[in-house]
């Protein structure tokens, strides 16, 4: 969605001029490309090497002990229809200019693709 606000506001001419932000950071190498390029404030980006450990670690701690009620780290969230489910919340990253080089360096997306036709004037750190 924030590279589509961020294509509706280059047609006005108002890239880089107004405040986007986005989820996924990892997903969609070209959001973060906007983000590089100056056009999107901020993306929010969640290691997933994180998520599998933390999944892995509930997996094998639920074969010793079914009892979910019993799986340290969890929280209860309620859901739509007044469900509760229980989860692991992990703390997500804001990526900005500045730290873009955390979603290069895990491995998750190419350089190449994130500073893609980035001017070398105008450049982050991660792409220089």
């Amino acid at each position: 969605m924030a590279s589509g606000a961020v294509a509706a506001l280059e047609e006005v001419g108002l890239d880089g001029k107004v405040a986007v932000a986005g989820q996924g950071g990892g997903d969609d190498w070209w959001d973060l490309n906007h983000v590089a390029a100056g056009t999107q404030t901020v993306d929010v980006w969640t290691d997933t090497r994180l998520m599998g450990k933390a999944a892995g670690d509930a997996a094998v701690a639920l074969c010793k002990n079914p009892d979910i009620s019993k799986l340290s780290g969890t929280t209860k969230l309620s859901v739509p229809g007044g469900s509760q489910v229980t989860s692991i919340l992990l703390t997500p990253q804001a990526i900005t200019k500045e730290n873009l080089d955390l979603v290069i360096d895990s491995g998750w997306l190419k350089k190449a693709d994130v500073c893609a036709s980035i001017a070398p004037s105008g450049a982050p750190p991660a792409c220089r």
